[in-house]
């Protein structure tokens, strides 16, 4: 790959050349700092919210000389947060608003906030830095996170790169744009209600949510069970990669839970041995690609959702390609009912993150966007019409039909988004239209909060195809709970069964 195609390498292709002296961490930076001037605000994206070019150079600088003097000759990829010094030196990486940055502003693109100045790192940021990799900017979010589209007064519109009508999603948007057009190989990301897995979806990436308690958080929202801080990345690899540095227990958040090996970062099959994020060697046809034993549960729509066409043909083109290198494919009625999936979760938002926003916002809701103000009036009604027995109640049985779901096959198939993408800027205040009717609320139109509230579940959108609009659509592979490496073997088959896609950008 020539030097002006730097912004395309995966993490382990960067660190495979810091090693080989190919190029340098600084080179990498200065030219994905050079991409993002160039790129982010002259095509309409506007995922990056600043830029900290003159420490991050100094970190880049100090990676480099590492290397040159022999650093990385004894680091694993593969390891584990705890193993290995510092296995990602050298690689940049953006940082999504919501994730503090010591000495930064924390807005979290509110109004309401202004002046909030960060006053140390989020955990999922010092241990990226622990482990050698270096933030040099942060991404965009809607405000306070509680939207599925991306765009506020403080920051602007963001928009997708394959489609600058069309939102990258929410609330990870700003990361999940900028990765996707090759600003930086990964970027921190969070999933409360589909914040990582809709991105992932919208812009073309792998994304996934794992169990709850595999990732500390920040308080108070760390006690929030639908909650999990994550990353993007544009291959399988990375994300395991990535994930085996942010993983284990925190003496800051009690949610957390040891870390029991490293997530695998190679996958074999059958007569492949497939390394996530490189091409399938010419000659080896799908058919190379063997899953011979799995056994692979699919339910387009959960038995509740209501499917676009581009949506659904995703659903069957990845189940069509699994079946064809061997697995056997099953289809599994799941029965949930969206009332349920929408009751309890709307409760569990209003007792918990609506009051936090109304917190923030200083007790007056009105100064904040009208998604927002939308957001916290909706969900707060139904914390007031539902206890929290009611909606545990109504979680539980959700748990259940996913368990029984799953209990027989290796992995759940199922569509990330029901919709096949979201117009840019819009706040989508009065509902969405959707084939079988009119929704009040536009969170209904995605297939990802009945696995917040199974949050132990992992849960991974990968790419499935591209809707009529020429944005990505997504499907989840749904594992039982903390069974990630089950989820991410499955991935990278997906991953090298039907290469994901990149857009046509700079």
């Amino acid at each position: 790959m020539t030097a002006d195609q730097l912004h395309w390498l995966s993490v382990r292709e960067l660190l495979s050349g810091f090693r080989a002296g190919t190029f340098t961490p600084l080179e990498v930076l200065d030219h994905l700092v050079e991409r993002i001037e160039e790129l982010d605000k002259a095509t309409g994206i506007n995922a990056i919210v600043d830029l900290q070019v003159e420490s991050a150079r100094e970190l880049a600088a100090e990676a480099t000389q590492r290397y040159q003097d022999g650093a990385g000759d004894c680091c694993t990829t593969g390891s584990s947060y705890l193993d290995a010094e510092r296995p990602l030196l050298g690689v940049p990486f953006l940082v999504k608003e919501q994730h503090d940055v010591a000495g930064l502003s924390a807005t979290r693109g509110s109004q309401a906030l202004q002046g909030k100045v960060a006053e140390k790192d989020a955990e999922i940021v010092a241990r990226l830095k622990q482990a050698g990799a270096i933030p040099f900017g942060r991404t965009t979010t809607p405000e306070m996170s509680c939207a599925t589209f991306t765009h506020t007064r403080e920051w602007g519109v963001t928009r997708n790169p394959y489609n600058p009508n069309k939102t990258p999603g929410g609330s990870s948007g700003g990361s999940g744009a900028a990765v996707a057009a090759g600003f930086a190989p990964f970027a921190t990301a969070s999933d409360i209600g589909g914040s990582t897995r809709i991105p992932a979806a919208f812009c073309g990436l792998p994304g996934l949510k794992t169990s709850y308690g595999r990732t500390p958080g920040a308080v108070p929202m760390n006690i929030d069970w639908y909650r999990g801080d994550h990353i993007l990345a544009r291959t399988v690899s990375d994300t395991a990669l990535v994930f085996n540095q942010i993983m284990g227990p925190s003496k800051l958040d009690m949610a957390t839970i040891p870390v029991s090996g490293s997530f695998p970062v190679e996958h074999h099959f059958g007569q492949y041995s497939y390394t996530s994020g490189q091409e399938v060697p010419a000659g080896a046809e799908a058919h190379n690609v063997v899953l011979s034993g799995w056994k692979i549960g699919v339910s387009a729509d959960l038995g509740c959702y209501e499917l676009d066409e581009s949506t659904r043909l995703g659903v069957e083109r990845v189940a069509e390609a699994l079946e064809a290198a061997g697995a056997q494919v099953v289809p599994v009625d799941v029965q949930l009912k969206l009332e349920d999936v929408t009751r309890a979760s709307m409760a569990h938002y209003g007792g918990l993150l609506a009051p936090n926003i109304e917190r923030q916002a200083g007790g007056d809701i009105t100064v904040l966007e009208p998604y927002t103000q939308e957001f916290v009036r909706r969900t707060t009604r139904f914390a007031e019409e539902t206890s929290l027995l009611e909606a545990a109640l109504i979680e539980s049985d959700i748990q259940q039909k996913l368990l029984a779901a799953l209990d027989e096959v290796d992995v759940l198939i199922t569509a990330t988004s029901a919709v096949e993408d979201l117009d840019a800027g819009e706040d989508f205040t009065t509902g969405i239209d959707r084939p079988d009717g009119e929704h009040s609320f536009y969170w209904e139109a995605h297939q990802v909060v009945p696995f917040n509230i199974a949050n132990r579940m992992p849960a991974m959108s990968v790419p499935s195809g591209i809707g009529s609009a020429g944005v990505p659509t997504g499907v989840q592979i749904v594992g039982m709970p903390y069974r990630e490496a089950t989820v991410l073997r499955v991935a990278a088959a997906i991953e090298a069964l039907m290469p994901f896609p990149r857009p046509k950008i700079g």
